[in-house]
């Protein structure tokens, strides 16, 4: 496999994306702590607070914004598509041979955006304590 400045880009926004996940994912581990603390404090119980579940079935993360979900896919297929010579099964969807030759050397760019914009749109929800 020959290593092109495209696949680092794009490996490079893939490590970004994963190192978001982990960091969203202690996160919310520390917003349970946070909570069973509290909790532990207001029902004034030393021990025995059991942290927060979610009921089964729960995703572990929540999207800050649909829109930027959308936008991060369509960038995504957009560099897809680039990459491909915009190409999608056997048929020709662009003809332009100047724009061609400019997406096809820089589909990264958008497949690269696509990517930390879908790592900017996942969030984590405090735990509510109630008390609000």
């Amino acid at each position: 496999m020959k290593f092109t400045t495209g696949i680092i880009v794009v490996i490079a926004s893939m490590v970004f994306f994963y190192l978001r996940i982990a960091l969203l994912r202690g996160r919310k581990r520390r917003y349970e702590r946070e909570y069973a603390l509290k909790r532990r404090k207001v029902n004034g119980r030393s021990k025995g607070a059991v942290l927060p579940q979610s009921s089964k079935g729960t995703p572990p993360f929540g999207v800050k914004s649909w829109i930027m979900v959308g936008v991060s896919l369509i960038l995504v297929i957009f560099g897809m598509l680039a990459y491909n010579k915009m190409t999608f099964l056997g048929f020709d969807l662009i003809t332009n041979q100047v724009f061609l030759d400019t997406s096809t050397e820089f589909w990264y760019i958008p497949v690269a955006l696509g990517v930390v914009l879908l790592s900017f749109s996942i969030k984590v929800d405090k735990p509510d304590l109630g008390d609000d």
